[in-house]
């Protein structure tokens, strides 16, 4: 053998001896690549987390950034994927697994530990967890539930309807056309980048009925935001609104009047 195919040879595989266990073969540089290239990375950053995964059999990687962003509410985070969640579709609450039947994600995120409500914005995801629940236990699967959803490519909903709340109908008087209009284009974009949504649910004598939804259902500055905010802008531009309130459904009512009782009782024990 020629002195440069032996030098060769050697720089191919140099071999370590094992002691009596045999012979033990240093991996070459294009061998590291190749593992490194094949294997999964995920990178944690403050704002969110970056997915790369392998697709298919041609090593193509696909990366989705999620960012993260607080809101008002302590126990809500918003989710930004990067892509169109419900786009021009509107917005869903889902406060348990029935609501979710009709979204994969939604069941998915529901039967995490620890997450009260899934709310989906035009292209973000409010959560909304217990107080006890620590983010950092919840994160890596949330994230994990979103990226598959997205490689999936399955729609957000199953029945999406594209006529929304504010969708101005034939028999909607003047008023209601623009309490429909000032929510849909100056007050609802203000309240979605706090990570919640606010749901138009009729106008009676002056009266206007408001769902709050996502991050804005359960803070503790919701009333605020519906007399200083929502009433006085309504107020100002459609001389007919008298007032604004907030609708409550049957499990909030019920919340709600607990919590009266509760402070009555810490109320008369102060006086006594």
């Amino acid at each position: 053998m020629s002195l440069s195919k032996s030098l060769f040879n050697n720089l191919r595989a140099r071999v370590t001896l094992k002691g009596n266990f045999g012979v033990a073969v240093k991996p070459t540089i294009r061998t590291l690549t190749t593992n490194l290239t094949n294997s999964n990375r995920v990178a944690w950053s403050q704002r969110g987390a970056l997915f790369n995964k392998q697709i298919g059999s041609m090593n193509q990687m696909r990366t989705l950034f999620i960012q993260t962003e607080v809101t008002p509410n302590q126990d809500s985070l918003k989710f930004i994927p990067g892509v169109p969640v419900m786009g021009q579709n509107g917005t869903a609450e889902f406060l348990n697994l029935r609501d979710a039947m009709n979204s994969n994600l939604a069941k998915k995120l529901l039967n995490i530990e620890g997450i009260r409500s899934v709310f989906f914005g035009p292209d973000f995801i409010t959560i909304t967890k217990d107080t006890d629940s620590p983010w950092q236990l919840m994160k890596p699967d949330i994230y994990g539930s979103i990226t598959d959803f997205v490689d999936s490519g399955e729609p957000i909903l199953y029945d999406e309807n594209n006529i929304s709340d504010t969708t101005i109908l034939p028999d909607d008087s003047e008023s209601v056309q623009m309490i429909k209009e000032l929510l849909d284009t100056r007050i609802r974009p203000s309240i979605q980048e706090d990570g919640g949504d606010i749901e138009y649910r009729g106008f009676d004598e002056g009266v206007v009925k408001l769902k709050l939804k996502g991050a804005c259902r359960t803070c503790d500055s919701s009333v605020i935001t519906l007399k200083n905010g929502i009433e006085n802008m309504l107020m100002h531009y459609i001389p007919e609104v008298t007032a604004v309130e907030q609708v409550l459904d049957e499990e909030e009512m019920i919340a709600q009047q607990e919590f009266e009782k509760l402070e009555k009782k810490l109320a008369e024990k102060k006086k006594n």
